[in-house]
């Protein structure tokens, strides 16, 4: 196998992982901020001491949180002043592998429709089993491959 093909299973093979542990991690409907400041039944005036905030300003984080709008450093700040520890992570829908080969295969479909196009212009029609094993071998090439337009989903193979 080579080398840069070991290291982006490598890497696969980290994120699968990661995927798996957090799968299905929510959210609190509170933010996780005002739910760990309850749960730990922490005074809010504590919080804003250690964080050097102003008074209102722990429920503007709090309400920026769920907006989303809060910055990450902002996010671990925060948890820092409530002892807690601050996690963050970006993950794929599904295991890595997985879309590497739907992505493949989505771009051997175009790729071979166009050929399949011309080739019945030309009355050299092929059987759907015969272009099954041809996209078949091209998702796999693409998958080796990995050509940089390989994400590009305006991409149309013309």
């Amino acid at each position: 196998m080579n080398i840069k093909l070991l290291v982006a299973q490598q890497y696969r093979e980290i994120i699968d992982a990661a995927t798996q542990k957090i799968s299905g991690l929510m959210m609190p409907p509170e933010g996780w901020l005002r739910t760990n400041r309850k749960a730990l039944k922490m005074p809010a005036k504590l919080i804003m001491a250690k964080a050097g905030i102003k008074t209102s300003e722990l429920y503007r984080i709090e309400k920026a949180e769920l907006d989303g709008t809060l910055t990450i450093n902002k996010l671990k700040e925060t948890a820092n002043a409530m002892g807690c520890d601050f996690y963050y992570a970006v993950v794929p829908k599904g295991k890595i592998n997985t879309l590497v080969e739907t992505q493949a295969r989505r771009h051997a479909v175009k790729l071979l429709k166009n050929a399949s196009v011309q080739m019945q212009l030309e009355d050299q029609a092929t059987s759907s089993e015969q272009v099954e094993l041809q996209i078949e071998k091209v998702t796999e090439q693409l998958i080796k491959e990995m050509p940089n337009w390989f994400w590009d989903e305006t991409n149309d193979h013309k």
